[in-house]
């Protein structure tokens, strides 16, 4: 089973302010929704919250596995809760399994980000070429044990922010 992450951030790696995105880019958010629909993915109880709060309801075309130890009645209809990360890693890869899927992706938040960082073998990076402020950030180094295997440069349209969207695999 491949556990793979996925996450935008800028150059200094900023990924949230607020607990949301700092950033609207369509684009990123056209390759999220390829890569995860008809998936498993796992997040942190801040990052369901800040979908809810954006979207109104869970991730459509995707099963939740969200890591909290607060109450289940929260988390809305056909969202599962693990306690702990280690059990949302394992609820993903046999959700995955019974629905035929090789690959779960892990989609924040920063806290969550850094401690699945030694079970990840892919991470999927849109990266900003756009100074934004925030408060949450990747860690230090987070990359180090990856290699780069896919590269492509893009811009959005109405605003000019460049980003790119690079695949990067365990070395």
């Amino acid at each position: 089973m491949i556990t793979s992450l996925v996450v935008a951030a800028t150059e200094d790696d900023i990924i949230g302010a607020g607990g949301a995105l700092p950033w609207h880019i369509p684009g990123d958010l056209r390759r999220f929704r390829a890569l995860t629909t008809g998936h498993v993915v796992v997040m942190g109880r801040v990052t369901h919250e800040s979908i809810l709060a954006r979207l109104g309801h869970p991730l459509p075309g995707r099963t939740s596995v969200v890591v909290t130890r607060g109450p289940r009645a929260a988390l809305g209809g056909g969202v599962k809760a693990a306690e702990s990360l280690e059990r949302a890693l394992a609820d993903a890869a046999g959700q995955a399994s019974q629905a035929g899927c090789d690959e779960f992706f892990v989609i924040g938040g920063a806290t969550v980000y850094a401690e699945v960082l030694p079970w990840v073998d892919r991470v999927y990076l849109t990266r900003i070429y756009h100074r934004f402020d925030g408060d949450r950030r990747m860690p230090a180094g987070w990359l180090d044990d990856f290699e780069l295997v896919s590269r492509e440069d893009a811009a959005e349209p109405t605003t000019g922010i460049r980003y790119s969207f690079l695949d990067w695999q365990r070395a």
